[in-house]
């Protein structure tokens, strides 16, 4: 028991004494590595000391205005449009044109059946040659009663009833050829010709048909003269004039068009004004047909324009800009300005808030500084990597 005791006390003194051995072991050769470690820390604090980020640095230049590129969806109109109709009633005796078909001028479409108006116009004949017969009887009796009256063997009221018959006759044969010129005038007007160059539209009359007056028989588009209707806000088209020339998109192309005419009523529901715009190309359009008119709007604003990547956030949803000036030894410092965006495009701003003179700003990858940072210029051969797309 005694020696059990013993022997437990000199296993506890000698474990205490080898671990104070281990560990008195084990720290000479941490201190050894800590005096290694210590010089090289402090070169790399002295190196980042002297590191400084490069920065894309471009200079701005105040500009009095900005353009504001504006769309109108207009539609294409012909010059020449118009429904086709017969001015009289009739029966349809032959169309000879269908929809889509090309015409020229003149070009005979359709005709009536003429043989009822025929035989009207020999019936109105007839009576004319009547009424001539009378009025030769009449010529007759009037010369003998007046070789009577100069011997005195008729009266005066048997004169002035064959005068006054003289011009019944007259009148009636004059109305007669009134008719002839009406019937003649059917006649001639009973074929439909086009009044210009066109293309049917839609045809609406068939062979056989009763015709009724002014019933629509075909509608004609001129292919020639096209023209652009669309509508523009006031202040827009004050700032218009006749003759001036506007960029057109139609059909994925672009084309040039001049202002023809500029309204001056404004539409009722859209609040617009109408303009009018002539297309010089000869190209293959369509009535109605959707447009795009563009249009620069001048603003009178005095700014500046930078690119997008230029703009970072600022507090309570402004913007800023990261201005430079120059420090020491060729380094700037960056400070931090506000600015309100005015107008954007795709890859630029026009911004106001700086003093209307040069400013040195940072133009790319701005989220890697801050303010009071001190940085350097990039170099110029990785600022066009960069303007290439390329990684910096």
């Amino acid at each position: 028991m005694f020696i059990d005791q013993r022997t437990t006390r000199f296993f506890r003194v000698y474990g205490l004494v080898f671990s104070f051995v281990l560990l008195s072991a084990c720290s000479e050769p941490n201190q050894e590595t800590d005096q290694k470690i210590k010089p090289t820390t402090t070169q790399a604090s002295k190196q980042s000391a002297n590191y400084h980020q490069s920065a894309d640095i471009r200079t701005i230049s105040p500009s009095m205005s900005y353009d504001i590129k504006r769309v109108y969806i207009g539609k294409v109109v012909s010059k020449q449009l118009t429904s086709l109709s017969f001015e009289y009633a009739g029966k349809v005796a032959k169309v000879y044109v269908d929809s889509g078909d090309l015409v020229s001028k003149g070009q005979l479409l359709a005709e009536f059946d003429t043989e009822l108006l025929t035989i009207q116009r020999q019936a109105i004949v007839t009576t004319i040659e009547q009424f001539r017969a009378r009025a030769e009887l009449n010529r007759l009796n009037l010369s003998r009663i007046n070789n009577l009256s100069t011997k005195g063997y008729s009266s005066k009221q048997a004169v002035d009833e064959l005068e006054a018959e003289k011009k019944i006759i007259s009148a009636d044969i004059s109305r007669q050829q009134a008719n002839i010129a009406s019937i003649e005038y059917q006649i001639s007007h009973a074929k439909l010709h086009a009044p210009f160059a066109a293309v049917i539209s839609s045809r609406t009359v068939a062979e056989g048909e009763n015709f009724s007056r002014n019933q629509k028989a075909f509608n004609l588009i001129q292919q020639a003269d096209h023209e652009v209707s669309v509508g523009v806000p006031i202040k827009v088209a004050s700032q218009l004039v006749v003759g001036q020339t506007l960029s057109i998109t139609l059909n994925k192309q672009t084309l040039t068009g001049r202002i023809l005419a500029i309204g001056k009523q404004v539409h009722e529901v859209s609040r617009t004004i109408e303009l009018r715009l002539g297309l010089k190309q000869t190209l293959t359009f369509y009535n109605g047909q959707l447009a795009q008119v563009n249009i620069k709007q001048r603003v009178e604003q005095a700014g500046f324009w930078l690119p997008l990547s230029a703009l970072t956030d600022g507090i309570r949803g402004q913007w800023n800009v990261y201005q430079v000036t120059n420090t020491r030894n060729d380094l700037l410092t960056i400070s931090a300005t506000t600015v309100e965006v005015k107008y954007a495009t795709l890859d630029a701003a026009y911004i106001t808030g700086l003093p209307l003179v040069p400013h040195e700003v940072i133009a790319s990858g701005v989220h890697r500084y801050v303010p009071r940072q001190i940085v350097k210029r990039i170099t110029k051969a990785i600022k066009q990597m960069a303007s290439t797309g390329q990684s910096l």
